[in-house]
């Protein structure tokens, strides 16, 4: 709520405002300046003042520090923004109370392989990635998940990001077949390479993940393009008043303002009706009507839920993937 990261605070505070208006919650606000040691001061602050349940904590530094001290406490936590796989250990471990509402960072690859799965199935595709940590991994878990099903690539490469042709890529895949392309790659190199089969006639199919959602600054996806990621919540909620100091606040893209409305809703129908105290497992098992649609948990407090969606590019705009044969392809 402070300093660079003050624009997540403006979002998640705004939204759990707006979702107070007609409940029967106090609202307190902490600032963990998305910081380890913020982390455990906002845990110890809130244990002081007894609140009931946490929400929060973007920053997976400051949800590290916090969650021991929170969960020692038995508050339960509505985790918003960190997708990283590895607080699963942690939380059965230390018998953590989260509810992580958000994607799970193995849920892009499953959206992605899901789509690929029903409509690329007798399509000859190549899976490519430009070496970086995200862009390999995310290629191996859709080639993983493909396999699965006998689905296999008729070519695979690691392509040099960054250049200003890349016709030798896209002659290499002609030579190998591909009609379709997934990349493990960002929105500059699908550009691209879009255009240069483009330039020589080669009819290809591109597909990634959210890193094809970038400014225009870095190039135009091609028509056809397929990419997965986190839609624009429902228009009716994208701007929200702050009543405590009059401002607005918009949500860009997939901030936090919905997902923190949606957050406490979540808390307010937990807890409503009950006694004292607030129970872990009582958001487990069952579905809360949110701005985000229906919501529920399984046994781990993770989503029920892929909140990953695929798009299509249609006159240079992003458009949900919705027809049963939407190859993405725009012959």
């Amino acid at each position: 709520m402070s300093e660079y990261f003050a624009v997540l605070g403006e979002e998640i505070e705004a939204g759990a405002r707006a979702a107070i208006e007609n409940g029967f919650a106090t609202l307190t606000m902490f600032d963990d300046a998305c910081e380890a040691e913020g982390g455990a001061k906002t845990a110890d602050a809130m244990i002081a003042a007894g609140v009931d349940i946490a929400i929060g904590y973007p920053c997976i530094e400051a949800f590290d520090a916090a969650m021991p001290k929170l969960a020692e406490a038995n508050i339960p936590l509505i985790l918003l923004g960190v997708q990283s796989e590895a607080i699963a250990a942690d939380r059965s471990k230390g018998n953590w109370p989260v509810l992580r509402l958000a994607p799970k960072a193995s849920d892009e690859a499953d959206a992605l392989a899901t789509y690929m799965k029903r409509v690329w199935r007798d399509a000859h595709f190549a899976i490519i990635d430009d070496g970086t940590l995200y862009g390999r991994q995310l290629a191996e878990a859709v080639r993983f998940r493909l396999e699965e099903d006998n689905l296999r690539p008729v070519f695979t490469d690691t392509y040099r990001p960054q250049l200003d042709n890349q016709i030798a890529l896209v002659r290499r895949l002609q030579k190998a077949g591909a009609t379709h392309v997934f990349m493990g790659g960002d929105a500059y190199d699908a550009a691209v390479i879009g255009a240069d089969a483009a330039s020589i006639g080669i009819d290809l199919t591109l597909a990634g993940g959210s890193a094809f959602v970038a400014p225009p600054a870095d190039g135009g996806l091609a028509d056809g393009t397929v990419f997965a990621a986190l839609p624009e919540w429902p228009a009716a909620d994208r701007i929200l008043s702050d009543p405590a100091s009059g401002r607005k606040v918009e949500a860009i893209g997939d901030g936090y303002l919905v997902p923190s409305r949606a957050a406490v809703e979540i808390a307010l129908q937990g807890v409503a009706g009950g006694g004292s105290g607030v129970f872990f497992g009582d958001f487990l098992g069952r579905t809360f009507e949110t701005s985000l649609g229906p919501i529920s948990f399984d046994g781990n407090g993770d989503l029920t839920r892929n909140l990953f969606e695929i798009f299509v590019i249609r006159n240079g705009e992003p458009v949900p993937a919705t027809a049963t044969g939407d190859t993405g392809s725009i012959q």
